[in-house]
């Protein structure tokens, strides 16, 4: 999904960079990426903004899993070379890149997210794998919300905004970020607004979902401060049960904190990491120090 030409256009713009490796004339490795210039003149490689997975995508070809494991190698060796120099790096690996260790060899450090995911079945099969709590927070919520999709791209992020303000906290997107983003997977067929509404015709939470032909990825959810979870659990629900419908993997995007895994482990998804690799200079990591000090004292 976040290697699309679309995306990639629509999330990076003017920054959108790439290299690629070639081999008998096509295309068998590329590694895109945003190149932004940070306070101080520093210059860093990272994903562009909403992008939470990305990485090299390669063509390692047929044969043995041992000579493709090499040919992989080797075409991530031969991305690597071709990065500007900066004075960071950092990307999430796709569920494509297993070992990372083509990077740790070029003087790339290496962790570990992690995701949960819930893959294709029987719909009831599904229900019951979940915990009885958060079947019972769905059962409550459809008492009390009907879901609909919105096709406004503005009204989502004036709600995801308004919601945030009301909480006495900064987006982490800009407004027209979102728009931007919401209104092209929306004409693509590849993005989906669900929201709840109450009773008295409120829209009390909705969230945002993108998908590709292997999997939907749950990316951005907002709910009023005073309400509670279970109208975003509806939303999943309903999400979830679109792209089981139709032979998807449902990624919940990452776990952030320990509230994002108790409450994304009561859907029955499985735990799948996700390997991140950073990449930053003795001068990077001092000038980022300096800078996050300061924000620090101007927040005091």
């Amino acid at each position: 999904m976040f290697h699309e030409d679309w995306w990639l256009q629509a999330m990076a713009g003017d920054s959108l960079q790439e290299v690629t490796v070639s081999s008998g004339g096509r295309v068998v490795g590329r590694l895109p990426f945003s190149l932004r210039r940070r306070p101080g003149g520093r210059t860093v490689c990272e994903m562009p903004v909403l992008t939470h997975f990305l990485g090299p995508a390669i063509d390692a070809g047929s044969g043995s899993a041992a000579n493709r494991a090499l040919k992989q190698a080797q075409i991530t060796r031969e991305l690597l070379q071709q990065l500007p120099r900066t004075g960071g790096f950092q990307q999430r690996m796709h569920r494509g890149v297993e070992e990372v260790m083509s990077f740790q060899e070029n003087g790339f450090a290496a962790s570990v997210d992690f995701t949960f995911e819930l893959h294709p079945a029987e719909e009831e099969f599904l229900w019951k794998g979940m915990r009885d709590k958060t079947r019972n927070m769905i059962r409550r919520a459809r008492t009390l919300y009907t879901v609909e999709a919105i096709d406004d791209a503005e009204r989502f992020a004036a709600l995801y905004a308004g919601n945030l303000r009301a909480r006495g906290e900064d987006s982490y997107y800009p407004p027209a970020e979102i728009i931007r983003l919401v209104g092209t997977a929306q004409a693509r067929d590849q993005g989906r607004v669900l929201a709840a509404r109450a009773a008295d015709g409120s829209l009390v939470a909705a969230i945002f979902y993108v998908w590709d032909r292997q999997s939907a990825y749950y990316l951005l959810s907002t709910r009023l401060p005073d309400s509670d979870n279970s109208a975003v659990s509806l939303l999943l629900w309903e999400a979830i049960c679109h792209t089981n419908a139709e032979g998807r993997i449902f990624d919940f995007d990452g776990v952030s904190s320990q509230g994002n895994r108790v409450f994304f482990t009561g859907f029955g998804g499985v735990i799948r990491p996700r390997y991140v690799v950073t990449r930053q200079t003795a001068l990077y990591r001092l000038a980022d120090m300096v800078t996050r000090r300061c924000k620090a004292l101007l927040r005091r």
